[in-house]
């Protein structure tokens, strides 16, 4: 084995030379995103609108997509005035970029772009394309988050991460050349049997790593197994987790053996880093001079402080194939707070990981993965543990015994299971000797497997706009009699057909007057809703049947209950 690298080497030497052989400006796009993070928010807010403008342009004029999408929706970028607007235009999916495909890349003669994909924790592939000019502000902006660790270029790296075995050997040479050149020590999470965790102390031990990068639940497991078997570890200036939840005891296992502090972070194959916690650890500083993040609750509305809501993320580095308001399925919980720091960034209280990272019981309770862990210390004996739910009524709690576990203790985890989700709750022990990983390499605490379909519940038909108030926030208010013959609660999220325009959008509901007839478009919804539009209001529900019960009723021109049309989903009106 060839000897490692001085950092010296690294940062003076070879990685300068190899940028400037690249003239890709990463140490140029670096100093620029050092000066942003401590300017006054509201500069770093105009920088960002600057940005989102520029974006906003070349998708409307360059990307199949979002050209027709804008003319369908009547969307004018132009006349927004600030990136609140952006919450008129639609999510973008997974499903519709998959759908979409070639018709999502920009038709710009001078963008140039890289394909790349991501399995994602659903296990079915998402393939997409990269905007080459925004490979180098990846890169800075990465750098940038570990240097408020104490790493700087050059630096010794250790990952614990999924990488796959039985790569051909031209790739391995190829990527051994990089990670030599780079000071990087990969170390799969795939392979985690006490042999080969023993062989990667004593690779830490040899190298000692400035910082340690991994997923939280293979630290956590490298880190009990060195624990309990006294195998010494060199302490790096920081141990950096990402690629799922981490949990307060993994931090504190992981601080605890190797003397140093955990970095949280946020990013994804799709845009790379996004959110880092400083040396502060007051939250995530969310990149806002790279994206514009919007956490978004259940009902549809913006996440308040303190709230959990799913991220939505707009790329402002992509022009080939803009993400613009992408929903990523991760969960998070937005904070007002500001960090000692003095960064000018905006916070994520905390990360919350997957939106299909819960049991839901029959009621629609969400018990989130914090419970679940805090449950498997409630009682002895539990080395490792797994949650699996395939329907609503109950779960598969699989349990690797250590030597404190008793059966006697399933009785215990079962009541305290049955007062958080409900009394009827099905609970399914299963004492098994190991819990694969994840085709990823991740240890996954909780899987779900629910095989449900979103279907139809609630239709008011042949409705109209009776009247806007454009300064409310953006609902469709209507009336209480209405709502109630509908089967549709207030703040339930709802879909609005437009027949008059032909628009398609996503609000919540909200009560107007019982008996009044009003339907009210507020805020960003009436832009696409209109006095006297013509509009079918609809909610769906979850159901693992074919049909379910369905509340379709007809009005009048003036919002008047006529009949019920239909008594279930799937019959003709």
């Amino acid at each position: 084995m060839f000897p490692y690298l001085p950092e010296s080497i690294v940062r003076n030497v070879v990685y300068p030379v190899y940028r400037g052989f690249r003239r890709d400006g990463v140490l140029d796009i670096l100093d620029e995103l050092e000066h942003n993070q401590f300017l006054p928010e509201k500069e770093i807010e105009d920088l960002k609108w600057k940005k989102l403008t520029v974006l906003l342009d070349a998708a409307g004029r360059f990307v199949p997509y979002y050209r027709d999408l804008f003319e369908s929706e009547g969307i004018d970028p132009s006349a927004f005035d600030s990136p609140a607007d952006l919450a008129g235009i639609p999510f973008l999916t997974k499903e519709i970029i998959r759908g979409e495909k070639r018709r999502m890349i920009s038709k710009d003669p001078l963008r140039r772009g890289y394909p790349s994909s991501t399995g994602g924790s659903t296990g079915e592939p998402l393939y997409f394309w990269g905007d080459t000019s925004a490979g180098p502000v990846r890169r800075a902006a990465t750098m940038r988050g570990y240097r408020w660790m104490g790493f700087d270029i050059g630096g010794r790296q250790a990952l614990l991460w999924g990488f796959h075995l039985g790569r051909p050997l031209k790739e391995r040479i190829i990527e051994g050349a990089k990670n030599f050149f780079n000071n990087i020590v990969p170390l799969s999470s795939f392979e985690m049997t006490p042999e080969t965790m023993r062989g990667y102390a004593a690779r830490l031990r040899r190298f000692r790593p400035s910082i340690l990068i991994g997923y939280p639940s293979a630290l956590a497991v490298f880190s009990e197994f060195c624990r309990d078997a006294g195998v010494r570890l060199p302490s790096p200036k920081a141990v950096v987790t990402g690629g799922e939840r981490l949990f307060p005891h993994q931090r504190d296992l992981i601080e605890e053996v190797f003397h140093t502090e955990v970095y949280d972070r946020y990013g994804s194959r799709e845009f790379s880093a996004v959110a880092y916690e400083c040396s502060e650890h007051k939250g995530l500083h969310i990149f806002s001079d790279l994206f514009h993040v919007e956490v978004i609750h259940e009902s549809g509305r913006p996440a308040q402080s303190g709230e959990t809501g799913e991220l939505v993320i707009t790329d402002l580095s992509n022009l080939y194939m803009p993400f613009i308001r992408y929903r990523t399925g991760d969960l998070a919980m937005p904070t007002e707070r500001k960090c000692p720091c003095g960064r000018g960034f905006p916070l994520l209280e905390k990360l919350e990981g997957r939106s299909f990272d819960a049991i839901v019981t029959a009621g629609g309770k969400k018990v989130g993965g914090f419970f679940w862990t805090w449950l498997s210390r409630a009682v002895p004996g539990i080395d490792r543990f797994q949650i699996e739910q395939r329907d609503r009524s109950g779960i598969i709690f699989r349990i690797v015994p250590g030597q404190e576990w008793s059966d006697e203790y399933r009785e215990v985890l079962a009541v305290k299971i049955r007062e958080n989700c409900c009394e009827d709750f099905r609970i399914d022990f299963q004492i098994v000797d190991d819990i694969p990983l994840s085709p990823a390499g991740k240890a996954k605490f909780i899987v779900s497997n629910i095989e449900e379909r979103l279907v139809i519940k609630s239709k008011i038909h042949k409705a109209h706009i009776s009247g806007e108030a454009p300064e409310e926030n953006d609902c469709l208010r209507i009336d209480t009699k209405l709502l109630e013959l509908g089967n549709v609660a207030p703040f339930e999220k709802i879909l609005i057909v437009n027949a008059t325009s032909g628009a398609r959008l996503e609000t919540f509901a909200f009560e107007a007057e019982s008996g009044s007839g009003d339907i009210i478009a507020c805020g960003a919804v009436s832009r696409l809703c209109r006095p006297g539009d013509e509009i079918s209001i609809m909610a769906f529900t979850w159901s693992t049947g074919e049909s379910g019960d369905f509340s379709n009723i007809l009005v009048d021109e003036e919002n008047r209950f006529v009949r019920h049309l239909t008594e279930k989903a799937g019959d003709m009106i």
